[in-house]
């Protein structure tokens, strides 16, 4: 492979960390496979293929038309009422956040990014719907659109990441220790099931992030895990020898949903949280 096509990989490769399901990373291995076929005069076009899906799952997650629709700053552009493209990526970058705060309290700029996202999708949608007159298939001019479209997706994925760093960095350390006292303040009904009785020892916080930024709402994730002691028996029980105990980590999500007009007021959060324990629940299963 030649230094050209291993740097147009890598980049598309770079693609991977900044998406978060497993859709994502099949059409980004399209894509990938498609510039390793140096020979097929298709490549370009399986490429674009495999990008635009990428793409259009992105709005598709991201950025349904009917919240696009609902945004307080969406006007209507098109005939047919529908959200313009551009609309639906600035719904997935910002969501329903207003423009005065994405611009001036986050400091992030979105309109360098517009008619580079949008002229690189047209160019995709050219070369998926390939025609015998719109075909390149000389290699350096395939590897330039093919470059163009890998920094444009870049640009796009590094403003929705950008903007949901911005949003979580003042309430990232107090999301810590909200998740923490959540665990701690209520029945974990999922450990509860298990044994006669349990306790927290402790609660590791492995990752903070925004997992959505809605029409009228912002959700933060925290994730971690929690270490329990868990007690089958009461405690004169485990001195005469007919209890038992044990300790275990269990995975935990904890989510906190917060209206958009103040995303920092953990006062003001819905808050939900799930303890998995099926691994536990598998190890102590009897065989069939």
């Amino acid at each position: 492979m030649s230094t050209n096509k291993r740097r147009l990989s890598k980049r598309v490769e770079a693609l991977r960390s900044k998406t978060d399901d497993q859709f994502s990373e099949w059409a980004i291995d399209g894509a990938l496979n498609a510039l390793a076929s140096a020979k097929n005069p298709l490549r370009l076009n399986f490429f674009s293929t495999a990008m635009r899906i990428l793409f259009e799952h992105i709005m598709d997650t991201r950025s349904p038309e009917d919240e696009v629709g609902n945004a307080n700053w969406f006007t209507c552009e098109r005939k047919d009422g529908k959200p313009t493209r551009w609309q639906r990526a600035k719904f997935a970058i910002q969501g329903e956040l207003s423009e005065t705060l994405v611009k001036r309290k986050l400091r992030i700029a979105l309109p360098p990014l517009r008619k580079r996202l949008l002229d690189a999708v047209d160019e995709l949608s050219k070369h998926v719907h390939g025609r015998e007159n719109t075909i390149i298939r000389d290699v350096k001019e395939q590897d330039a659109v093919a470059e163009e479209t890998i920094e444009a997706m870049n640009a796009f994925l590094d403003a929705l990441h950008e903007c949901r760093e911005a949003v979580l960095k003042p309430i990232a350390e107090a999301l810590d220790g909200a998740a923490i006292d959540a665990l701690l303040s209520e029945t974990i009904l999922e450990i509860d099931e298990l044994a006669t009785h349990h306790s927290v020892d402790e609660i590791y916080i492995d990752d903070i992030t925004v997992q959505k930024i809605g029409a009228d709402s912002i959700k933060y994730r925290v994730t971690g895990s929690i270490g329990v002691r868990l007690q089958w028996g009461s405690d004169s029980d485990l001195r005469r020898g007919n209890g038992a105990e044990t300790e275990q980590d269990f995975p935990f999500s904890c989510e906190f949903q917060l209206p958009l007009d103040d995303p920092w007021d953990l006062e003001l959060a819905s808050v939900s949280y799930d303890v998995d324990t099926s691994r536990w629940r598998d190890m102590i299963a009897p065989d069939e």
